[in-house]
């Protein structure tokens, strides 16, 4: 057998346990002697200790300070070849003249220092797609909102967990870009090296991506409850040729290969299986070694994985540029799974993590367990936050579409247009109408907003009200009066309501903030809650920052000058540029993955389950509180503008609104009479929650289209006067 053939059929060899605790042999090591020295090798070897569980560690044998590293079945401080050749002393011993500091990341260095493949170092670079350090992760702890004095809120911060080194079992990136140069498969990594890949079948590039003494892919998990992230292989078209797979796939329902693909049956024989979702645009193939899952998540470009209105034409990129843009995103974000949607679903569970390790003295070793504040159970909806396909509602209203709409909650986005007879004459008189957009509003809305982690509780009898309780209530606000020249903020259509009907706690908390008499006739509400999205919410907005900062839009600049970055950040590195759109595709993707609904004609039907209700992330009681978090701050604002400056809108759409204004800049529109920012008004920043400019036109423009009813909102971006964003 040639010598390639065999390297590539190698069998899977890993050194170390990626999905349970280890149970380890502790032997009697609290009670040595620090200092203990016993014969060992000088240096240790990548991959060659266990990392303990969260808050657990043992004193390092040899210098007497607690580690969480295991090596050899021992508690000790890992001590790498590359260490010593940067003058990095070893634990316990004297640091001599010239030593590097204790601070230094370890890991990076090492990693270079111990294979080939990460010999050539990485090229520098002042923006974020160079970046070779993961992002700082935010603190999973979940805390209620709620005033605190500033000392408080100032070590709160100072604790907040720095950024991790990587691991140097990742030291080559989170994911590579095969692609085929001067005809040999070649892997293309973050930091745009490039190195071989033998591999001539898809089990062997499986096998490839997970040998540790070949190639060093994946990235370490981002809580310490939860995993580490799976190596990410991404087929350009040239790759999926090499390994003989369609240019593209013909079955664009299922939107899987056929599971009699000679590339199917050649993986499946070698021992490999794959997800129930087959082998689609994003499949994920894994192998069971010893009772373990290791995993390999593939994603082939001209097959669809990455989406156009997210990602543009970045299927086209050449591989270089491809994997330091993704590499960039999994940096920031996490290593994708698939859609958009998918990854950032991933996202939230792997900031909180459903189980988590404890010690059973019982058992005498680590099981797993639940863990608290997370989504680590499949809960049925209330009857009313369930969408109409689903069993529970099919149960009560048999004939598809027959349950009344005041039995359904409708918390959606507000889409509106005031009537032309209530557009006054200053408004008329203007000279134009400019648009504000609510920079990643929905994202916005999950700071801090709790929401139900555990079952819906019933109360069918005049419950009352509690704001602390996420989840839905049977109300009547028909009678709360509004500005007709507003609309109304507990509907969608912005229509003020006809009579009772189900609402989030956000949307019934601010009729009482309106002043409302509120008096609930039933509710389903969950006593068990937390700020659930809160390091969600976190990732993505230190994400987008980073990204808008690096294309010139940053927190500090003056309305001015923010105008001025917005409209034209577009024309900088468009690899960043498309990495800002798919952030904020991931945010808002991810909340819409909350209620999932089925595919409707293919292969459903009415009140039959459908493979999303399987899931613990499946809740479309969080969703609604979102949506109804993210229309109420919007009317409040737009409240505040109308009773502080009289300035009331012409239309709204989602996150956009439009007004009348003697300007085409929205300065003029932000300032109250006094020339001073409103108080709980829009403000320009980048930061989730601020505005930006969307557009401006002429008040003749708009007015026709008003005219006919339509949401000028919707429209101004696309036929704007100046630049927009």
């Amino acid at each position: 057998m040639p010598v390639a053939v065999a390297a590539e059929e190698a069998p899977l060899e890993l050194d170390f346990d990626i999905e349970d605790p280890p149970e380890l042999d502790w032997q009697n090591t609290e009670s040595s002697p620090a200092h203990t020295e016993t014969a060992e090798p000088e240096f240790d070897t990548p991959g060659s200790w266990v990392d303990l569980p969260e808050g657990v560690t043992r004193l390092c044998v040899r210098c007497g300070h607690p580690t969480s590293s295991v090596v050899g079945g021992r508690p000790r401080h890992v001590y790498l070849q590359a260490m010593a050749a940067m003058g990095m002393p070893r634990c316990g011993a004297r640091p001599t003249a010239g030593s590097a500091p204790a601070s230094v990341p370890q890991t990076d260095a090492a990693s270079a220092a111990v294979t080939p493949a990460s010999a050539a170092p990485a090229a520098a670079s002042a923006t974020a797609l160079a970046a070779a350090a993961p992002s700082a992760r935010p603190s999973a702890a979940p805390h209620r909102p709620g005033a605190a004095p500033a000392s408080r809120r100032v070590n709160r911060t100072a604790k907040k967990r720095g950024a991790k080194p990587v691991p140097p079992q990742y030291a080559d990136g989170p994911l590579a870009v095969l692609d085929v140069t001067d005809g040999a498969l070649t892997a293309h990594l973050v930091d745009g090296r490039t190195v071989p890949c033998p591999a001539k079948t898809l089990q062997a590039l499986a096998t490839w991506a997970l040998d540790k003494r070949k190639i060093r892919l994946g990235a370490a998990k981002v809580h310490d409850n939860g995993f580490d992230q799976d190596p990410l292989l991404v087929l350009t078209e040239g790759a999926v040729a090499h390994f003989g797979l369609p240019a593209d796939l013909a079955d664009q329902e299922e939107l899987r290969l056929p599971a009699d693909h000679k590339a199917v049956k050649g993986l499946i024989k070698a021992g490999w299986e794959l997800t129930k979702s087959g082998f689609g645009p994003w499949p994920r193939v894994f192998k069971r070694v010893d009772g373990k899952r290791h995993c390999v998540q593939l994603f082939l470009t001209p097959w669809g994985a990455l989406e156009d209105r997210v990602w543009g034409q970045a299927g086209d990129l050449p591989a270089g540029d491809l994997a330091r843009m993704l590499g960039t995103y999994a940096r920031l974000v996490i290593t994708p799974r698939g859609t958009v949607a998918v990854t950032g679903e991933e996202l939230m569970t792997s900031l909180r993590p459903p189980t988590k390790a404890e010690w059973s003295e019982k058992e005498n070793k680590y099981v797993s367990v639940k863990a608290p504040h997370t989504l680590h159970t499949v809960v049925d909806p209330a009857p009313c936050e369930a969408p109409d396909e689903h069993p529970v509602v099919a149960a009560d209203y048999p004939e598809e579409g027959s349950r009344p709409a005041s039995e359904a909650l409708d918390e959606e986005a507000c889409i509106w247009v005031r009537p032309a007879d209530l557009i006054t004459d200053a408004e008329r008189a203007c000279t134009h109408v400019v648009a504000l957009d609510v920079q990643v509003a929905f994202l916005a809305a999950c700071r801090r907003l709790h929401v139900g982690t555990g079952p819906a509780i019933h109360y069918p009898r005049n419950p009352a009200f509690d704001p602390e309780l996420p989840g839905s209530w049977y109300v009547d606000l028909s009678h709360v009066e509004t500005d007709p020249r507003m609309p109304s903020p507990f509907t969608s259509s912005g229509v003020r309501p006809e009579g009772p009907g189900w609402y989030a706690t956000p949307t019934v908390a601010y009729a009482v903030e309106l002043g409302a008499d509120v008096r609930p006739m039933e509710a389903w509400v969950r006593k068990i809650h937390s700020p659930y999205l809160q390091p969600w919410y976190e990732t993505l907005r230190d994400a987008y920052l980073t990204v808008m900062a690096d294309l010139g839009v940053t927190k500090d600049l003056d309305d001015e000058a923010f105008l001025a970055a917005m409209a034209s950040y577009k024309d900088g590195d468009p690899l960043l540029v498309t990495l800002a759109n798919a952030i904020k595709a991931t945010a808002k993707s991810g909340i819409g993955k909350l209620r999932q609904r089925p595919n409707m004609g293919i292969g459903h039907a009415f009140g039959d389950p459908w493979p999303a209700l399987k899931r613990v992330t499946w809740r479309p009681d969080i969703r609604a509180m979102i949506l109804s978090k993210a229309r109420t701050n919007m009317h409040r604002k737009m409240h505040n503008l109308a009773t502080t400056a009289g300035r009331y809108p012409l239309a709204v759409n989602t996150d956009c609104v439009v007004y009348a204004t003697d300007s085409l800049s929205p300065l003029s529109l932000l300032h109250g009479p006094d020339g001073q920012p409103i108080r709980g008004g829009f403000r320009l920043g980048v930061n989730p929650g601020s505005v930006k400019h969307q557009g401006s036109q002429t008040i003749d423009w708009a007015l026709d289209l008003l005219a006919d009813g339509v949401n000028i909102a919707n429209e101004i971006k696309d036929d704007s006067l100046v630049r927009v964003a």
